[in-house]
């Protein structure tokens, strides 16, 4: 489980160092109206294609390495069922790049739209689900807290982003600090599984000499 953990945890290191890199190199995108994936159009492109799939890869050794370090039960189903999806979505929007700029839309950028839109909305509810997961395990209890505090930033950012796209008022920036939070949960996610796992406090109420 740990090295599932370590892939995911590489997957939000190259994903993260690509966009970083291609803002640095002046990539002519605006990072508070112009969308990440407008990267994808620029000369080093390829650079954000390849970090997005490696993203993707490393979020579905996230997805085993969870469902490895919990016990089986409904919520263990369903938060690693809609983590693995929005992986997936991850996935096919790295392999369909959106259109230029200016260009008419076309089935490509209609995919990758789709796909990320949906990953960004089912990444969510696993978030959310994997916090009410941890409340039923023991070893994970301690861990539920911050998981739902993460997921509740979420929510609110990803809200901020709707109203951002509709309102037409930095939306790129929405984004951009929509997709942190969600990376920042990863990380998260990836570090508790990778660290030893404290045992829980003997109840010394019912404990007997």
């Amino acid at each position: 489980m740990r090295r599932l953990a370590l892939l995911g945890l590489a997957g939000v290191a190259v994903f993260g160092a690509a966009i970083i890199a291609l803002h640095l190199t002046g990539s002519g995108v605006d990072w508070t109206s112009d969308y990440v994936s407008d990267l994808a159009n620029q000369p080093f492109g390829w650079l954000f294609m390849v970090g997005a799939f490696v993203h993707g890869w490393g979020n579905l050794a996230l997805t085993l390495a969870l469902r490895g370090a919990l016990r089986p039960g409904p919520l263990r189903t369903w938060s690693v069922l809609l983590f693995g999806l929005a992986a997936v979505g991850i996935l096919l929007a790295a392999l369909f790049p959106i259109e230029a700029p200016g260009q008419a839309p076309n089935l490509p950028g209609q995919i990758h739209r789709g796909a990320a839109s949906l990953a960004f909305a089912l990444e969510l509810a696993a978030l959310f689900v994997f916090s009410a997961a941890f409340r039923r395990q023991l070893d994970w209890r301690r861990q539920r807290a911050a998981s739902l505090v993460l997921s509740v930033i979420a929510a609110t950012a990803v809200t901020a982003f709707v109203i951002a796209i509709q309102l037409d008022i930095a939306p790129g920036l929405a984004e951009r600090v929509a997709l942190a939070v969600f990376l920042v949960w990863e990380v998260w996610a990836c570090l508790q599984v990778i660290r030893p796992q404290q045992k829980p406090e003997p109840d010394l109420k019912h404990s007997y000499p």
